[in-house]
């Protein structure tokens, strides 16, 4: 199970997930101070915990590179599925009916999963 990951932890996980690759502080800072007003130290906060939740893993060589110990796909997966556990008892299909319910899919969309289930694409 992935730990929780904050909103602000999140932009950190985005720009190490979007590099692909594992990054300097430096790196990571110019990149989040491109998106917010955050701070040095708030970034600094921000790479401990995900460090200490384990999410992260920092490396010294000659400067400490940072990278992600999950991909964004475990990361979207597990928080789906936390989605409609929490809010729909775990039924898909109760989140797909309030998604139809409330608008949010219109008759194209219904048409475009029907097609999606008919040719078997649920592997992703």
């Amino acid at each position: 199970m992935i730990r929780k990951i904050a909103d602000s932890e999140l932009e950190v996980m985005r720009i190490l997930w979007h590099e692909g690759r594992a990054l300097s502080f430096a790196e990571i800072r110019t990149a989040i101070e491109s998106k917010t007003d955050w701070k040095k130290s708030t970034i600094q906060t921000l790479l401990g915990r995900l460090r200490d939740k384990g999410i992260i893993s920092a490396e010294n060589h000659y400067v400490t590179l940072y990278s992600p110990n999950i991909s964004e796909e475990e990361f979207i997966k597990e928080e789906e599925q936390h989605f409609i556990d929490k809010l729909f008892d775990g039924n898909a299909m109760k989140l797909a009916a309030a998604l139809c319910r409330h608008g949010q899919l219109d008759e194209r969309d219904v048409d475009e999963l029907k097609e999606f289930f008919k040719i078997g694409g649920n592997d992703t």
